[in-house]
């Protein structure tokens, strides 16, 4: 029955050789969200939040890029979700920093351990009047009318293009606190990947984002609450990158998984060689963890932004038949329904010399900062670094992260070192105009 009736809302065409059913997995990672509006505006220049929204037809968010899928909704073009970024104003209000006696663990611990400070920092009460702020219309609106609203919406912009109408629906990911699970605030409050009994979604546009985004442990100060429920952060539940959370909405619906093409915009992420490999110097290496209790619970809070949500996209294409490569003479294999879209920061290879270096116009130190930077970065200089990563990658001066990368680094003595760093991609784009390209003729099939 699900599958029937997806087949009567796609006219004729679109049920052959095209991929019609396109998702928006949007990850977490607080200001390096910017980089996802910078994509979005690269890919659709010159539209608006709805006029972005309607060449998809399901949108996942988590954290930052729930802040990201919010304000599309509320119809911001992406130079302008950037610009709400890049204002100070607005990261301060975002990462409103608690008084110093509300933040007492933070200041204690770093002058025992400068390097590993544990603590609250941000007031969640501030980051929901933030959102407020920029959500003036959209964002006291429940989900479930918002769906009604967003549709008739898109439908116009469709119209406008000659194309037929389907429905679109959108979800963030979050965590229950109380109940220690997570939680999807779905659009369609009716899709079968929904438990039973189907409520009603009460939760507000501006509420499920805050729900979505309030990281805990070393970042805001207690869950968000409302309707009398708390929350944390989705990152939580291991859905930082909710790629897995779109593609499960879309097989659930009766979808395909043929028709089912997914654009997966991440932060960065950081994937450094161990100190001591072959060929790289250790300055661009990621030193030896220290162990202790204040270090390993750094650590531990900051896995909600690392593995598992990367492994995340490989399942996913796995999941729509993705294939594997036979071996690394066959890397990187490239026919996939998912494109991911995400800069590496890592060492990249003097394409003269041979040698592993930092990119171009990057010193050793920028190189480090922006590996070790926060994702409430709020510093006009740190959001900079972070505006010269995005603008890099997006010329391919930075490498573009795979849906599954080599699981080691290979030393330049190796058979199976390649001197343009293919061997290092497994599976997906190694540059981002790679995988422009490949969005492109995804979405046009």
């Amino acid at each position: 029955m699900k599958i029937q009736y997806f087949l009567e809302v796609l006219p004729m065409e679109a049920r052959s050789g095209r991929k019609p059913f396109r998702i928006l997995s949007l990850d977490g990672g607080g200001t390096f969200a910017l980089i996802q509006a910078k994509v979005l505006d690269d890919l659709f220049p010159g539209e608006d939040g709805h006029q972005v929204l309607s060449h998809f037809d399901l949108v996942s968010a988590c954290s930052g890029g729930a802040i990201v899928a919010a304000a599309l909704i509320e119809g911001y073009s992406p130079r302008e979700i950037f610009e709400l970024f890049d204002n100070c104003v607005n990261r301060n209000a975002l990462f409103g920093r608690l008084p110093w006696y509300r933040s007492l663990l933070q200041l204690l611990t770093c002058a025992v351990s400068p390097s590993s400070p544990v603590g609250q920092r941000f007031s969640t009460e501030g980051k929901l009047e933030f959102l407020h702020r920029i959500l003036p219309r959209m964002g006291t609106i429940s989900l479930q009318s918002l769906h009604g609203i967003l549709n008739d919406s898109i439908a116009s912009v469709r119209s406008q293009r000659g194309e037929a109408d389907k429905p679109m629906s959108f979800l963030f990911v979050t965590y229950d606190f109380d109940r220690d699970r997570a939680r999807m605030m779905r659009s369609n409050v009716t899709s079968p990947a929904a438990s039973f009994p189907h409520r009603q979604q009460r939760a507000t546009l501006a509420e499920a984002a805050h729900a979505s985004s309030t990281a805990p442990i070393n970042w805001f100060d207690k869950p968000a609450e409302f309707d009398g429920c708390r929350f944390w952060d989705g990152a939580m539940t291991g859905y930082n990158n909710p790629v897995l959370a779109g593609v499960v909405e879309a097989i659930a619906l009766g979808v395909p998984r043929c028709d089912i093409g997914v654009l997966s915009l991440g932060t960065s992420t950081v994937f450094l060689p161990e100190s001591g490999t072959e060929g790289i110097p250790d300055a661009l290496c990621r030193p030896r963890s220290r162990t202790g209790f204040l270090p390993e619970l750094v650590k531990v809070g900051k896995t909600i932004i690392a593995d598992p949500p990367d492994a995340h996209t490989f399942i996913a294409h796995l999941m729509l038949d993705g294939g594997l490569p036979l071996d690394v003479s066959c890397c990187p294999h490239t026919e996939t329904a998912i494109v991911r879209m995400n800069p590496m920061i890592q060492p990249v290879i003097d394409r003269h010399t041979g040698a592993w270096s930092v990119p171009a116009g990057w010193s050793v130190e920028e190189f480090r900062r922006i590996a070790e930077m926060d994702i409430s970065a709020s510093r006009q200089d740190d959001v900079d670094l972070i505006k010269r990563l995005c603008d890099g990658w997006l010329q391919d001066a930075w490498h573009n992260q795979p849906i599954r990368s080599c699981g080691t680094w290979v030393p330049p003595s190796s058979h199976l070192f390649v001197a343009n760093t293919d061997s290092l991609c497994e599976i997906g784009h190694r540059w981002y105009s790679d995988a422009k390209s490949a969005w492109t003729a995804l979405s046009a099939r």
